[in-house]
C-alpha cells in the first residue's frame, strides 16, 4: 500500500514539473514573440545604429592596451545561452530518467519522430544547396524552438489534450539533443589537444564526484565554468560543456536514515504540540493589533517596564524556531540536485535569456544590400523547416507504428501528429544558433547569417500561422460541464 502512495505520489510530482515546464515555455514563446518584433522594429528604424552598437559593445576588463572581453553579441550567444544550453540537459537527463523518455517503449515514438524531424529537412536543404558552400548550414533547417511551439499552443489553451503538449516536449528533446550532436560533428572547426585533455580531465573529476554521492551544486557549477573555460578554448563550442555538465549533477536525492529519522522526531514534536490544542505557528500570548499606539506601548513595556509581562513567551517561541530550522535543513539535504537547479534555471531562461537572444539576434536590417539570392539558403530553409519538418515527423512516426518498432499514445491521432510537426517547424532559436556558427567561415559568411535569419523568422511565420490552423482542426473544443 505504502509503495503505490509512493508511486502515486512521485507521478503526481512529475506530472506538476511537467505543466511547470510547459507553463513556463509557453509564456517564452509570447515574451519571445514581442522580443523578434521589437529587434525588427528597432533593426529597420532611426535607431538602427545604436541597434548595432549596442550589440558590438565590449565587455571585460581593460588595463591600459591590454584587454580581455567579448561583445555583448558574442556574450550572449556563447554565455548567457549555455545557461539555455545548462537547462536543456537538465530537461533532457529528468526525461530520460523519471518522465516520458524512461524506458525503450515510450521514447522509440517521439525518437523516430525527431529522427524525421531532422533527416528529411537536412535532405530538402542539401537538395537546394548541393555543392554550394552554403551547403555547410544545413542544421539550420532541422531545429525545433520549443517555447515558441508550446507558446503557439497557449494561444488555444484547454482546447489542446495534454498528449499534444507532451509528445511536443519529448520530441524537442530528442530534437536539441540531434542539434547538439550536429554542433559537436560539423561545426567545429579546429581542435587544441591540450585544451581537450583539460576538458577530459574536468568531465572525469565530474563523474567521479557524482559516482561519490556528491550532493554539493556549488562543486559541479565550479568545475562546470572549469569546463567550459577549457572547451571554449579547445574548439569545440562552449555551450556543449553546459550539455556535459548538466549529465553530470545527480538526479537523485541524498537521503540517509539518520536525516529521515531526525525529520521524523522533528515533525513529532509538531504532531503533540498540535494534539496538545496548541497551535503551532502562533506565539503570541497577547493579540495587539496593529497601530501606533500599540507600537508605541510595545517600546514602552520595552525600555521602561521591568515587569515580567511579556508579548511574547520567548522559550516557547525558540523551541518553535529550532524545530523549524531543522526541517528546513533535513528537507534541503533530501532535495534532488537535478530538479533543485532546473527549477531555478527555468524562469531565467525562460524570461530572462531566450529573450534577450531573441532580441540581440533577431534584427536584421531589411534593404536593398541583402542578396536573397546567396546560393539557395533562403528557399533551402524555408521549404525544410515548414514542409520538410511535418513530413519527416509524421512518416517516421506512421513507419514506426506500422512496423510495429513504436506504440503511438492512444489520446493522440496521426493527425495531431502532423499538426505538432508543423509547430515543431517553428525553428527560431536553435535555427539562429546554429546559423551564427554554420556560416560564419564562408567568404560571404556575414551576409549569409542575414539571409538565414530572414528565412528562418519567414518561415517560422509560417509554421506558426499553419501549426495553429491544423491543430484547430485536429482537436475538438471540450463541451462545457453546467454545473446542477
Amino acid at each position: 500500500m505504502r509503495s503505490q502512495v509512493s508511486k502515486d505520489y512521485n507521478k503526481d510530482r512529475l506530472k506538476q514539473n511537467l505543466n511547470a515546464f510547459i507553463s513556463h515555455e509557453s509564456f517564452s514563446g509570447v515574451l519571445l514573440f514581442f522580443c523578434v518584433v521589437f529587434a525588427m522594429l528597432v533593426a529597420n528604424s532611426k535607431f538602427s545604429v545604436l541597434y548595432f552598437a549596442l550589440k558590438e559593445l565590449e565587455l571585460g576588463a581593460f588595463l591600459g592596451p591590454y584587454h580581455t572581453g567579448m561583445s555583448i553579441e558574442h556574450f550572449v550567444n556563447d554565455v548567457a545561452m549555455s545557461l539555455f544550453f545548462l537547462m536543456m540537459g537538465l530537461e533532457m537527463k529528468r526525461e530520460i530518467l523519471y518522465g516520458e523518455l524512461a524506458g525503450f517503449k515510450k521514447i522509440i515514438f517521439p525518437m523516430l519522430a525527431a529522427i524525421g524531424g531532422i533527416i528529411v529537412p537536412i535532405g530538402i536543404y542539401l537538395f537546394f544547396n548541393h555543392g554550394t558552400p552554403s551547403a555547410n548550414g544545413f542544421g539550420v533547417a532541422m531545429s525545433t524552438d520549443t517555447a515558441f511551439a508550446l507558446g503557439a499552443i497557449l494561444f488555444l489553451g484547454k482546447r489542446v489534450p495534454l498528449s499534444c503538449k507532451v509528445f511536443l516536449v519529448t520530441l524537442a528533446v530528442v530534437d536539441d539533443l540531434g542539434a547538439i550532436l550536429v554542433i559537436v560533428l560539423f561545426y567545429t572547426s579546429t581542435l587544441h589537444i591540450g585544451w581537450l585533455l583539460v576538458a577530459g580531465a574536468i568531465f572525469a573529476l565530474l563523474v567521479y564526484i557524482n559516482h561519490k554521492d556528491t550532493y554539493k551544486l556549488p562543486i559541479f557549477l565550479l568545475l562546470g565554468v572549469g569546463l567550459w573555460i577549457a572547451v571554449f578554448n579547445s574548439g569545440v563550442h562552449a555551450t556543449v560543456a553546459a550539455v556535459i555538465l548538466a549529465f553530470c549533477i545527480p538526479g537523485r536525492s541524498n537521503v540517509s536514515d539518520t536525516c529521515l529519522l531526525n525529520l521524523k522526531k522533528e515533525l513529532e514534536g509538531i504532531y503533540t504540540m498540535v494534539q496538545s490544542g496548541r497551535n503551532f505557528f502562533e506565539t503570541s500570548i497577547e493579540h495587539a493589533k496593529f497601530s501606533l499606539r500599540g507600537i508605541w506601548e510595545s517600546l514602552t513595556r520595552f525600555f521602561i517596564d521591568d515587569s515580567p509581562r511579556r508579548q511574547f513567551d520567548l522559550q516557547e517561541q525558540s523551541k518553535r524556531v529550532q524545530i523549524l530550522d531543522s526541517i528546513s535543513r533535513y528537507s534541503l539535504q533530501a532535495q534532488n540536485p537535478l530538479l533543485r537547479l532546473q527549477s531555478v534555471l527555468h524562469p531565467l531562461c525562460s524570461y530572462f535569456i531566450v529573450p534577450l537572444f531573441a532580441f540581440i539576434n533577431a534584427g536584421v536590417q531589411i534593404d536593398s544590400s541583402v542578396n536573397l539570392n546567396i546560393d539557395a539558403i533562403f528557399l533551402g530553409t524555408v521549404v525544410g523547416l515548414v514542409v520538410g519538418k511535418p513530413l519527416g515527423i509524421f512518416a517516421f512516426a506512421y513507419l514506426g507504428v506500422k512496423l510495429k518498432i513504436a506504440t503511438k499514445p492512444p489520446t493522440l491521432s496521426f493527425t495531431q501528429v502532423f499538426a505538432v510537426g508543423t509547430l515543431a517547424g517553428i525553428g527560431f532559436t536553435m535555427s539562429i544558433f546554429v546559423a551564427n556558427i554554420a556560416y560564419i567561415n564562408l567568404e560571404y559568411g556575414r551576409e549569409a547569417v542575414m539571409v538565414s535569419k530572414l528565412a528562418i523568422l519567414y518561415a517560422s511565420s509560417l509554421a506558426l500561422l499553419l501549426g495553429i490552423a491544423m491543430l484547430w482542426l485536429s482537436t475538438r473544443a471540450k463541451p462545457e460541464t453546467k454545473s446542477p
